[in-house]
């Protein structure tokens, strides 16, 4: 349950503004530590999920160092192995990025056929409605391994 509502809360706030806040990854951990220490998530083990969160720190780092992706991205994907370990990790990321590689394409091709004009870039407050699709603005890239996360939540772990 804690991991599908840090889910829901990471598809808004991705969508809309392009950020994973830290309190919303810091409350879903401090979720799992109450839930861990009151033995209501016995599964995975706390040896997977440490492996999960370190293979999502480990994969997602250097592409953030090269800029390639945001902090937040890194952050949730390691929050993420936290909740599923490495097996949920790997489904997330696979999902996640093929709706990244999806959202990439789609915005490619519609900067192809709208004038220039129309790429300016929103505030990064501006909300989903009022947002323009564009590259310039970036992926949601955690709202996607969001999804992965709830497939694999989905489909019973």
């Amino acid at each position: 349950m804690i991991a599908a509502l840090l889910c829901a809360a990471t598809l808004y706030t991705d969508f809309a503004y392009r950020r994973v806040p830290n309190l919303l990854l810091a409350i879903a951990v401090l979720a799992l530590g109450l839930a861990l220490i009151a033995g209501q998530a016995a599964e995975p083990s706390l040896a997977a999920r440490l492996v999960g969160a370190g293979l999502g720190l480990a994969v997602t780092l250097p592409v953030y160092a090269l800029g390639r992706m945001a902090a937040g991205d890194v952050k949730f994907l390691t929050v993420a192995g936290l909740f599923t370990g490495p097996q949920g990790l790997v489904v997330a990321w696979v999902v996640g990025s093929l709706l990244g590689l999806v959202h990439a394409l789609l915005a490619l091709a519609l900067a192809r056929r709208t004038p220039a004009a129309d790429h300016a870039l929103p505030s990064q407050d501006q909300p989903l409605p009022t947002a323009r699709f564009s590259l310039a603005r970036g992926i949601p890239y955690a709202a996607y391994l969001a999804v992965g996360v709830l497939a694999w939540l989905a489909a019973g772990r």
